[in-house]
């Protein structure tokens, strides 16, 4: 079996772990526009026109190069369960069975036994934990040993252009610019476009996959709310960011109003010096002399800092005092993606990003909002309100695009959309729910291998 897979990101990384465990012998062929260096969408070339409201996800959000994205951030192992959503459509009622059928599996892969439950904390929310993954095993092209698999053969500095389709929309191969030459690629079996979802959007309007020009989409919209100077724990629950093994185990506020999203999760340290420098080095690589130096120089703050870490099990929350975020669905349907007239480094067209964030949003905001309230004051909570207006604050958080490939009327219908190919991104998702959702489709994508592929 020939497999080619388009981007050496989270998915793509998945997508090989999960063919090779199925399929020792495939033979395949990954496609990746970066290199070991992981850059941002200007380093790399490309490049989006933002339009209508502020969304700096692609911007900022999203990384090219092996290991893509999760090189960077990481991410959080989140999956969806019947509690997410009250009126799911069948396409992601699909999407959930299957999360639920090979959640064990898909933590498996990282040394976890999910043993979470999901306690109802009142009459609308509910506690959904997570895993961020460790800083050693964040890299997934990394963690799955991509680059030593002796079936595997990558292409880096590969930009690909389009789809080459057949009749049914079978793809019948690759186009791709390397070394500033247009080659192609043809005669694999399965192909899976991995590419992120802007990107993705991007090759499959050029290919003229889609009977649209103008691809709907949305995103997370996120907002800090309450200032608390208190303990972590709020009534029977410790929100606290727990640590086993390199990883984190989180905890996170779920509801939903009026068919929209939302969860509150805390912020710990943000006006904590230390632990602001430690993140610089450690995610963003700002291996800086300064922030070595910043580090070093506050001393006692390192020892509590790792005393806590590796005595207590936790990560310290500075003089007790933490944020909560909310985050909540964008419900505006206005947000559309379009290939630009403008022309990106490569010489390709560039995005046209249009995101809207109307009325609705506010009242959905304002609502989740009372929601936490009362739980904070229920529980005896002390907080003060810190913003009432609705915005994108944290890029790299919120950036979890849904809504661009979704109109499925069953996960079948999503496998057969084309016949040899799947597009594997939180685009194809309907809803993002309350969650960090990228992890949510290593079980779709553990589905079509096991169920797809013959």
């Amino acid at each position: 079996m020939k497999v080619a897979i388009i981007g050496a990101g989270a998915y793509g990384s998945y997508c090989i772990s999960a063919v090779q465990r199925r399929f020792p012998n495939a033979q395949i062929t990954l496609f990746e526009v970066g290199n070991e260096n992981t850059r941002d969408e200007a380093a790399i070339g490309y490049k989006s026109n933002l339009l209508g409201d502020k969304y700096t996800g692609l911007q900022n959000g999203r990384f090219f190069g092996l290991g893509g994205a999760s090189a960077r951030w990481g991410g959080q192992l989140l999956m969806f369960s019947s509690k997410d959503f009250s009126a799911p459509s069948t396409f992601m009622r699909d999407i959930i069975e299957v999360d639920q059928k090979y959640k064990k599996t898909v933590f498996e892969q990282f040394g976890i036994v999910p043993d979470f439950d999901e306690p109802s904390v009142s009459a609308g929310l509910f506690i959904k934990t997570g895993v961020w993954l460790g800083y050693f095993s964040r890299n997934l092209f990394k963690h799955f040993r991509v680059g030593r698999r002796t079936n595997v053969t990558i292409i880096p500095g590969a930009r690909v252009l389009r789809m080459i389709l057949g009749e049914k929309k079978t793809i019948k191969g690759v186009q791709y610019l390397y070394n500033g030459k247009t080659e192609e690629a043809h005669n694999f079996d399965f192909y899976f476009l991995a590419a992120g979802a802007f990107e993705s959007v991007r090759i499959l309007l050029s290919s003229d996959a889609l009977l649209v020009k103008k691809v709907p989409f949305s995103d997370h919209l996120s907002q800090r709310v309450f200032r608390v100077v208190a303990p972590t724990k709020i009534g029977e629950h410790d929100f606290a960011f727990k640590v086993k093994g390199t990883s984190l185990v989180t905890k996170r506020l779920i509801g939903e109003v009026d068919g929209v999203s939302f969860f509150a999760n805390p912020i710990y340290n943000a006006n904590f010096v230390f632990f602001q420098n430690l993140k610089k080095v450690m995610f963003k690589h700002e291996l800086s002399f300064r922030n070595i130096i910043s580090i070093l120089k506050d001393l006692p703050s390192c020892f509590a800092f790792a005393w806590s870490v590796l005595i207590r099990r936790e990560i310290m929350v500075h003089k007790n005092e933490w944020d909560i975020y909310i985050d909540i669905e964008n419900p505006d349907t206005k947000s559309h993606v379009s290939l630009s007239q403008e022309l990106d480094r490569y010489g390709v067209p560039a995005l046209d990003v249009e995101f809207h964030i109307g009325e609705r949003a506010e009242m959905i905001y304002n609502e989740a909002k009372k929601q936490v309230r009362d739980y904070l004051i229920a529980n005896n909570v002390p907080f003060e309100e810190c913003c009432d207006r609705i915005q994108v604050e944290k890029s790299e958080d919120t950036y979890h695009p849904y809504g661009m490939l979704s109109e499925f009327k069953s996960l079948n219908d999503y496998y057969l959309f084309f016949p040899n190919m799947l597009v594997v991104n939180t685009g194809v998702l309907p809803r993002a729910g309350g969650i960090n959702s990228t992890a949510s489709l290593f079980p779709v994508i553990e589905d079509y291998v096991a169920r797809a592929m013959r």
